[in-house]
């Protein structure tokens, strides 16, 4: 007998069905599988035909229940709202309302423009912002993470320096936060904004600059292949410095991966307020 038939027949024997026999099969006309037709005797007598398609039916349960895949793209965006870190100064803040004063400010906003436009579709699939502070780098990152949110994708923006006192909350006993969440769902997030790569504070009588540099190298490489926007004031040889020659250019490799690298030149925004 074979396990169409034998779970048809469990299912039946399951409700109290008896007198079950066989007496031919079908094609069923979903998934086109051979499907078993049994008659089943009631305690009057009576005979009934029975014919269900056990495949079929394993789908419509499964199709109730959400998939593993869609559960962690969800607990990404509620991770990425819990978690991120936007300087207040930058909530609400606009690709439309960034003012561009030199041709490089222009390009950099065109291209956080068409990231936003054909995300998951552009040549380079990330960003790097690289320039003097002042020039709005941080905003135009916000504002592309602000608009792939309202369209319905998991972003998160978060500074360098903030993700590492993100690290550092998990070594506290009484919080229920893992550093391997914290990198599980850095990967998972469609668009992750890393702010300031850089400028985090380096406590080097600890050897913090060791452990701060190999976090940051692990949050680079989880999104070699996937849509980033990095922010940095340091040149190369600024972050080699910071990070040692081996680490920092493991650092920028990984940055530099599929991503566009934007240098942006103007003048400090921020000292006209000073």
């Amino acid at each position: 007998m074979n396990s169409a038939v034998e779970g048809l027949r469990a299912n039946m024997e399951r409700l109290g069905v008896g007198g079950i026999v066989q007496t031919g099969s079908r094609e069923c006309e979903r998934c086109g599988n051979q499907v078993p037709i049994m008659e089943r005797r009631d305690r009057e007598g009576n005979t009934h035909e029975e014919s269900m398609c056990l495949n079929c039916q394993t789908d419509q349960t499964r199709s109730r229940f959400p998939k593993r895949e869609d559960l962690k793209k969800e607990k990404a965006k509620g991770f990425s709202l819990k978690y991120e870190q936007v300087p207040e100064k930058l909530i609400g803040k606009t690709v439309s309302e960034y003012k561009a004063e030199t041709e490089s400010e222009k390009d950099m906003c065109m291209a956080v423009a068409e990231l936003i436009r054909d995300f998951g579709e552009t040549v380079h699939h990330s960003l790097v912002l690289k320039g003097p502070m002042g020039l709005g780098k941080s905003h135009l990152a916000y504002a592309a993470g602000a608009e792939l949110r309202r369209q319905g994708y998991s972003t998160m923006f978060i500074s360098s320096d903030d993700f590492l006192n993100l690290i550092k909350s998990t070594y506290n006993k009484e919080t229920d936060l893992s550093e391997r969440t914290i990198f599980d769902m850095i990967e998972e997030i469609d668009l992750l904004i890393f702010d300031e790569i850089g400028a985090e504070y380096i406590n080097k009588k600890d050897n913090f600059e060791t452990w701060a540099s190999e976090k940051i190298y692990k949050v680079t490489d989880l999104r070699e292949n996937k849509p980033t926007i990095f922010t940095t004031n340091y040149a190369a040889e600024d972050m080699e410095a910071k990070y040692g020659p081996v680490q920092g250019g493991r650092i920028i490799s990984r940055m530099m991966a599929g991503a566009k690298r934007m240098v942006v030149e103007g003048r400090d925004r921020r000292t006209q307020d000073f």
